[in-house]
């Protein structure tokens, strides 16, 4: 594939004249296609390289997050409330890419192609951004409680299995249609979670604590239910667009987005003073091992992660799709345990080894099926642009 000027030389005529008592020589001069950059090739690798810098970011930030929650706890600290606080608190960060960005309401996001209709209600929304926020908050506390009683190493592969969640809820709620490959990416990714369990119960029974054996027991339970409850709100979140929504707007979508993530703040503040957890937070950041100072910077740093990876999974959206950013996310999980093995000293059995290369593969198959997906659907479309076309110009 490719344009013209990159699969051939431009030949151009150039006639001199010389002394009038000679003839005029025609002369050939060949410019090389490495010269003729049209603007579709330039602005093709702009968006790659945009593609690249977010997709990078999403995986950095969400790794270096999760390692952050983890040193915090390994450093003295044990409130799980304020680590999830910690995921939603940052919303407001948001506001600054949606004045600018969100000026044009006609912003379509790709493959998210609902008819325009008239708004719901405002009450309606209201419950709709209440309910999610109920989603993102019980998650992000169960996802806080996994990662104090797990390894990360454990505790992210585990979350992985956020994936098949969201495969098996979309299939439930007809968003998606099942094939081999996903077949095969649900029962990769969930093999990979049991083996981790079975690891875990393993290594529990044969130490001489009961304690550990409960707290590992708790780990994985909230783990997988956070898992289940993300998988849930990506499933709910596209139905709501369909169903209730019906817009596909960019700003539509931050919406969404920065009040689900502001009622979730809420709902976690509320378990947070309830549970009169907050009492011990002074008393916590002066016991720090690696000082206030850290304790502070650790708290901020998390927060930060959070929202350069929302905002970065937006862009990933907007360049391309919202299945290609859920792949991208998904894709953190390995990389993680490879981190906590050369911070945290994890051990790296050969359990979590064959774990690695089940997600991975999980992943692989279920990015190659909507890879062929987007194919199909880019097909449809432009057969359509044709039809209509062709009919256009038998109209004229």
């Amino acid at each position: 594939m490719g344009t013209i000027a990159e699969k051939e030389l431009d030949i151009i005529n150039v006639q001199e004249e010389t002394d009038p008592k000679t003839k005029k020589m025609d002369a050939l001069i060949v410019i090389p296609a490495e010269s003729l950059m049209t603007p579709n090739s330039v602005n093709k690798y702009t968006k790659w390289l945009e593609i690249g810098i977010y997709a990078l970011i999403v995986l950095v930030s969400q790794s270096v997050a999760t390692i952050l929650g983890k040193l915090y706890y390994n450093k003295g600290g044990k409130s799980s409330w304020l680590i999830s606080l910690t995921e939603t608190i940052g919303f407001p960060i948001l506001l600054i890419p949606m004045i600018f960005n969100c000026t044009n309401n006609s912003n379509k996001i790709p493959n998210l192609e609902y008819h325009d209709s008239k708004s719901p209600s405002l009450m309606i929304k209201l419950f709709i951004y209440i309910f999610l926020g109920f989603l993102v908050g019980g998650g992000c506390g169960l996802f806080s409680i996994g990662l104090l009683h797990l390894p990360a190493s454990t505790f992210s592969l585990i979350s992985s299995s956020q994936l098949a969640f969201n495969v098996l809820f979309s299939l439930f709620m007809k968003l998606e249609k099942i094939t081999p490959l996903i077949a095969n990416s649900i029962a990769l990714v969930t093999i990979s979670s049991l083996l981790l369990a079975l690891d875990s119960s393993n290594k529990a029974s044969s130490s001489s604590s009961s304690l550990s054996n409960h707290h590992n027991s708790i780990g994985f339970i909230c783990t997988l239910i956070a898992s289940a409850l993300f998988g849930l709100l990506f499933s709910l979140t596209e139905l709501l667009f369909r169903k209730i929504l019906k817009k596909s707007t960019l700003r539509e979508f931050m919406d969404v987005i920065i009040c689900q993530s502001f009622f979730a703040t809420c709902i976690i503040l509320i378990g947070l003073f309830a549970s009169k957890n907050w009492r011990n937070l002074k008393t916590e950041m002066n016991n720090f091992e690696l000082g206030r100072l850290a304790y502070v910077m650790i708290l901020i740093w998390i927060s930060v992660c959070w929202q350069l990876y929302t905002y970065c999974l937006l862009g990933l959206i907007m360049k391309m799709s919202a299945v290609f950013a859920n792949v991208i996310t998904t894709l953190g999980a390995p990389l993680i345990p490879i981190m906590s093995v050369i911070i945290f000293n994890d051990k790296m059995s050969g359990v979590k080894a064959i774990s690695i290369v089940l997600a991975i593969w999980g992943f692989s198959s279920y990015a190659y099926q909507q890879y062929l997906d987007e194919l199909n659907h880019k097909g449809d479309r432009n057969e359509i642009e044709n039809e209509s076309t062709d009919r256009q110009t038998i109209s004229i």
